[in-house]
């Protein structure tokens, strides 16, 4: 009999995230740039193109410099002349092919990506076993919404490769510790920071939450509280220095940041008001950026769910996205793992880590104006994969029958990955049934994302002329569309019109689009196309 050579999980691991990468890649050039991918980019290339950092600074630089490298290079260019919706149209369209632009922008996801696959994939390791780690992998890499936000051109990516490094120094330290576990802890706690500024709730209790379970069951640990809490005051000092590092290690004054004293707490205004406007403050963009964000929340934006439209958002916003945006084989691994993981010595106290973290983050979210798209909770699928994990290796060795349940449900998760294809971020699981529109649109299923898509229709239609009413910032002349006409919600229009399901739903709640008839034609997943005599 010839002897095979074993497989070794670090290679299927590297194989899971390839093909996670080549998916994602393949998606490329099928959609068009949705609503804040130009921002993104625009504001990379403004670092390279005039060495600063002045355009939408609610988000943190490092990935926008990441993501520019590649347009960048090449040649694409930021032109600050011109009002806002002139500068981002320079960003696809002023330089160079449209669809190569698209590939250019999002092909620096991918680093992202692997950084989150890799952390993921050695902290579930670290807890569960390097065979049993691989199924963590596989439910990350396999999940739809995974692959389809990191296939775009923003920061949702970015976030959860910072959480998932974070996650995974944060429980090295807690294995050993010491100062070096601690500062690169700290340092990773800064990376992720500099990714999004969400990362910073979202380690903080997913690390809080893990740190809690495991001080109930590792007596070591709680022999040496004390000393380990010491170590935490360096780390806190890697994190700032890593913050830092991230905005150039440029310093300005407080008087940069006074002018954004209304969206702070009380306490932080009359400190603010304090201060002397020359005081030298480290990184203003970043407190500036941080201060745009709360803006933001406070303000809120128009929402659409479940038929109302909301500003200040709702608390049951995150959760319910989640249960419709997952798989539900995923979703069932989760759950159940309060059946089969906790029951399993063995991996009981490592789901409940992880389960308790992923809580924790929807959690901590929950609370928050800013409902628009499950992408937000995207690092939450890091602590969710690895507790999933958890329960399919306990039905493993259960008994026969969850074994084969097991396996079962690893098909459907994977299946559902498949028949998601290319239309990864807008995936909605059976639960959302035939429409999901009616429940959730933004960037759940209509970001802009379907303009070629309706080229490509309006090409074969020899369509004359086309009345729309869509999501996102295209140039339907560059793009080689016919004539465009806009469309009203109170006004009846004739020939070919095509509504997105954001203006649709988001209109159609106030009493808009009650001429348009009901039977249509669906471009991709996000666009209704009429034909009205």
């Amino acid at each position: 009999m010839p002897r095979f050579p074993r497989i070794r999980p670090a290679a299927i691991a590297a194989l899971l995230i390839a093909v996670g990468a080549i998916r994602m890649a393949s998606t490329f050039r099928v959609f068009s740039a949705t609503s804040d991918e130009a921002t993104h980019i625009g504001a990379g290339l403004e670092i390279y193109q005039y060495h600063r950092y002045l355009f939408q600074r609610e988000n943190p630089p490092l990935p926008r410099l990441v993501l520019a490298i590649a347009p960048y290079l090449g040649g694409m260019r930021y032109d600050n002349r011109g009002n806002f919706p002139e500068q981002i149209h320079s960003i696809f369209y002023g330089h160079g092919d449209y669809r190569a632009n698209l590939v250019r922008a999002r092909v620096g996801n991918i680093v992202f990506f692997v950084i989150a696959a890799v952390a993921l994939f050695f902290t579930a390791r670290d807890a569960i076993g390097e065979g049993a780690s691989l199924f963590a992998l596989f439910l990350f890499t396999m999940e739809p919404v995974i692959l389809g936000y990191s296939a775009v051109a923003t920061h949702d990516a970015a976030a959860t490769a910072g959480v998932a490094l974070a996650l995974f120094a944060f429980t090295r330290w807690l294995r050993k510790p010491r100062l070096k576990s601690a500062l690169i802890f700290g340092a990773a706690f800064g990376f992720s920071i500099l990714c999004k500024f969400s990362c910073i709730p979202f380690v903080a209790v997913a690390c809080l939450g893990i740190g809690m379970v495991r001080l109930l069951h590792d007596a070591e640990l709680r022999g040496q509280v004390r000393r380990a809490a010491v170590t935490l005051v360096p780390a806190a000092c890697a994190t700032l220095v890593v913050v830092w590092a991230g905005y150039g290690f440029t310093v300005v004054t407080f008087g940069e940041l006074q002018p954004w004293g209304p969206v702070f707490t009380p306490s932080i205004q009359r400190l603010l008001a304090q201060m002397n406007p020359r005081t030298p403050l480290p990184a203003a963009n970043f407190f500036i950026g941080i201060a745009g964000l709360l803006r933001y929340d406070q303000r809120g934006y128009l929402t659409y769910l479940c038929g109302k439209i909301l500003r200040s958002g709702r608390w049951w916003y995150f959760p319910f996205a989640i249960a419709l945006k997952t798989t539900i084989a995923a979703l069932v691994l989760f759950a159940t793992g309060i059946l089969f993981a906790l029951r399993d010595r063995e991996l009981r106290w490592a789901f409940a880590e992880w389960s308790v973290a992923a809580v924790a983050m929807i959690i901590v979210a929950m609370p928050s104006a800013l409902d628009l798209g499950v992408r937000y909770l995207l690092p939450f699928y890091v602590p969710f994969a690895i507790a999933g994990a958890c329960t399919v290796a306990a039905m493993l060795r259960a008994s026969r029958t969850t074994a084969i349940v097991a396996i079962a449900l690893l098909v459907a998760h994977a299946g559902a990955s498949a028949f998601a294809h290319p239309d990864y971020f807008p995936y909605f699981n059976a639960f959302a049934g035939s429409d999901p529109s009616r429940y959730l649109v933004d960037s759940n299923i209509d970001w802009g994302q379907d303009i070629l898509r309706l080229r490509s229709v309006a090409r074969h239609e020899h369509m004359e002329k086309l009345t729309v009413s869509l999501m996102g910032p295209a140039d339907y002349v560059a793009l080689g569309f016919p004539p465009i006409d806009l469309a009203s919600p109170w006004t009846e229009s004739h020939g070919w019109v095509a509504v997105s399901d954001h203006s649709y739903r988001l209109t159609g709640a106030e009493g808009g689009w009650k001429w348009l008839p009901q039977n249509y034609r669906r471009v991709g997943k996000s666009i209704r196309l009429y034909r009205i005599p």
